[in-house]
């Protein structure tokens, strides 16, 4: 048997928050390796990101960015801001938005120690970096409003977006931003920002709240959690080129080489959705509640 994807998942498992490394197949997975997170007192793990030959995880609870090593099982932590939300890999460098002190953490993944700390807007959720330019941009939630930092000179611009901003992406000279927009009930906004000019191209609005979210080849994938569906978008078409029904609640996003991998901790299950033709091909039955996915 050939296995699909190697993904690390975190989740509950009789009571006990877990971190799995897996090998997926179409309707099946092999556990490779479970670890113990539940020492961790009230442990919130808001997201995780794998880079080389480990995973880290970002917990809210108690500010810190845990690192587990996959080949020799070691694990590690480091204190950052206050709630840290996402984590961002450019050049041995991670870069962490603290939502609840407003700042962006840096941390050195040879050493893996907090080296410096990045004023930010108010509720910094998301951040990312152009690696070509050397700039990093990050979403400040409460003030409508995404921070171009330059990683040269300091330098600073401000884009306004249309609604709350959470996660952000980049494809070539566009920023790609998920915001909230709260008007009686609350919709998704897709916004689409030219860099050039600093300015909102085009924006896709969804009805209901959108979580996670991931960009790969010009398609953004992205789920909502009250009408339970997976979306695809073309980034060069501007539009909405597929709903997916999952049901469930639909908790992450993982990207592979064929497929793209939703966790549904509901329906305890990960679904696998073939990348061509943009349908379900597979349905992994779990024995433990999936939260946070990435590939390995």
């Amino acid at each position: 048997m050939i296995c699909d994807e190697k993904v690390a998942a975190t989740g509950m498992s009789n009571g006990r928050l877990m971190l799995f490394l897996m090998e997926l197949f179409s309707d099946d997975y092999i556990c490779k390796k479970a670890v113990d997170l539940s020492s961790m007192e009230k442990a919130s793990v808001h997201s995780i990101i794998t880079y080389g030959n480990s995973v880290y995880l970002a917990d809210s609870f108690n500010n810190k960015i845990y690192k587990y090593d996959f080949d020799d099982g070691e694990f590690s932590e480091t204190t950052v801001g206050r709630d840290p939300r996402h984590m961002f890999i450019y050049n041995d460098t991670m870069y962490v938005a603290n939502f609840d002190s407003d700042n962006i953490s840096v941390i050195d993944l040879s050493t893996f120690a907090l080296t410096e700390s990045i004023p930010a807007g108010i509720k910094t959720h998301d951040v990312t970096v152009d690696e070509k330019n050397k700039m990093l941009y990050t979403t400040c939630y409460e003030e409508n409003m995404v921070i171009e930092y330059s990683l040269i000179n300091e330098n600073k611009r401000y884009f306004t977006t249309d609604g709350k901003p959470m996660h952000l992406v980049l494809s070539n000279d566009c920023l790609i931003v998920m915001t909230y927009f709260v008007n009686g009930i609350v919709h998704t906004k897709i916004n689409f920002m030219d860099l050039h000019k600093s300015a909102i191209n085009d924006v896709i609005e969804l009805e209901g709240l959108a979580s996670d979210f991931f960009l790969d080849n010009n398609m953004i994938y992205t789920i909502n959690i009250v009408d339970k569906s997976l979306y695809i978008i073309d980034v060069f078409k501007r539009k909405i080129i597929k709903k997916i029904f999952l049901g469930g609640y639909p908790e992450s996003i993982a990207v592979g080489k064929n497929n793209i991998y939703v966790s549904n901790s509901k329906k305890s299950q990960i679904v696998s959705v073939d990348k061509e033709s943009f349908t379900i091909n597979g349905t992994i039955e779990l024995n433990f509640i999936p939260d946070c996915i990435k590939v390995i």
